[in-house]
């Protein structure tokens, strides 16, 4: 009888010394956050600051929680940039995944707005993209160092999309598949510098007139 209590009470303490306490936001904005303990499931606290524009349409969420590890393709303790340029619309986040009660009390910066001197392909609107004609540049934001074409098929019809996006994300497909839809294949490129995207039209528009 000893026995079996002395296992029941060595098993509870384990149990107990696995749960992980996170902090976790009451609204979007992040005004207010709670200490709850997390499931079994969830081994990491994050913290996320999102800002999705589309158009003149921008909305910024910071969020708290409890995670799981397979949510958390960031390295552990550090803060990541992630983000998708369109030129048309962006989708940008600052995240850190740890693994310590209450690691997450930290609110993270707003993802940087400000070009970066690189330049990528992309389409002027999604109309463009629906139909494939995508033949203008965009200037990249922040921490986006890499262009990336995706190519996907939607009720039969073919969707390209063009623009920057942070080079972390060319191998995270987990990512991919959130930001992404119906599946697409996804290939990263080196941006251009903003010189060479001058350049490169100026030189077409003068091998046009001598050819002409």
């Amino acid at each position: 009888m000893k026995l079996l209590l002395t296992v029941c009470l060595t098993w509870t303490l384990f149990y107990t010394a696995r749960s992980l306490s996170c902090h976790v936001c009451s609204d979007r904005q992040c005004s207010n956050t709670t200490t709850v303990q997390c499931p079994d499931s969830s081994t990491m606290c994050t913290t996320v600051t999102s800002v999705i524009s589309n158009g003149l349409s921008v909305s910024l969420e910071i969020n708290k929680n409890c995670s799981s590890l397979t949510s958390c393709t960031t390295p552990l303790s550090t803060v990541v940039e992630l983000s998708v340029n369109l030129g048309y619309s962006r989708y940008s986040y600052t995240q850190i995944c740890c693994d310590t009660d209450n690691c997450n009390f930290q609110t993270l910066a707003i993802p940087s707005v400000f070009p970066n001197g690189k330049v990528c392909p992309a389409c002027a609107s999604a109309n463009h993209s629906l139909a494939g004609t995508c033949n203008t540049t965009m200037k990249c934001m922040g921490a986006e160092n890499s262009c990336f074409t995706s190519n996907s098929t939607s009720d039969s019809s073919k969707k390209v999309e063009l623009g920057c996006m942070t080079k972390n994300l060319c191998t995270i497909q987990a990512a991919i598949s959130s930001l992404f839809a119906d599946n697409p294949k996804v290939t990263c490129g080196a941006p251009w510098s903003v010189r060479i995207g001058a350049v490169l039209p100026a030189l077409a528009l003068t091998v046009y007139k001598v050819l002409v």
